[in-house]
């Protein structure tokens, strides 16, 4: 059994209480749950209303998105979006992180909600991944910190790497999501350097 089982489960439980609502730069994410199952099997297929991401830390299986048959292993992450078909199957039991969420479009800036349909037609699902990509690298880091003893900016500092993680997995699968606020800027610093 992996080392840090028993301090990730408790990190996913003060997740689910501290780290449910995100508000960051006009967009605003509603978690609905933060998991860490050591032994997951099968499931029954299934179409959520809302986005999920796992990772698998370890073990084998299979993903089957919108009748899509995708192999599991150590270290590839998968992207389920709403309004599709989705099932996930082991027969030896997938270690997994995972977590559920969705853009609350009535208090999020439009170009949020335009960000997050474009993730719902995003074509490539499942993608290995490195031990040192961003995003694993920030999701390994926010269940330790949320195992950690309860301080003076806890909540504060939970909600800021969930809200980064989230972004990060978001900029995993879909890599092209255009951020207007960010081109302006490189155009700006471009025509000063060219000065």
């Amino acid at each position: 059994m992996h080392v840090s089982l028993y301090r990730w489960i408790s990190g996913k439980n003060f997740l689910n209480q501290y780290a449910i609502r995100l508000d960051d730069h006009g967009a605003v994410f509603h978690i609905h749950y933060w998991g860490v199952v050591p032994k997951h099997f099968d499931n029954p297929t299934h179409k959520p209303s809302f986005f999920e991401v796992c990772y698998v830390v370890d073990g084998n299986g299979t993903y089957i998105d919108d009748g899509v048959n995708y192999p599991l292993k150590e270290n590839v992450m998968f992207f389920s979006r709403p309004g599709i078909l989705h099932q996930i199957k082991s027969e030896s039991g997938l270690y997994l992180l995972y977590v559920g969420f969705e853009l609350l479009k009535s208090q999020s800036k439009e170009k949020w909600i335009r960000r997050m349909e474009e993730a719902e037609q995003c074509p490539e699902v499942v993608k290995p991944v490195q031990y040192d990509i961003t995003a694993s690298s920030l999701w390994k880091s926010l269940l330790i910190q949320a195992a950690q003893p309860i301080h003076g900016f806890f909540e504060e500092l939970l909600t800021h790497l969930a809200y980064a993680l989230i972004l990060s997995l978001l900029q995993t699968f879909v890599p092209y999501l255009q951020n207007d606020d960010h081109k302006t800027s490189a155009k700006t610093s471009s025509l000063l350097l060219n000065q």
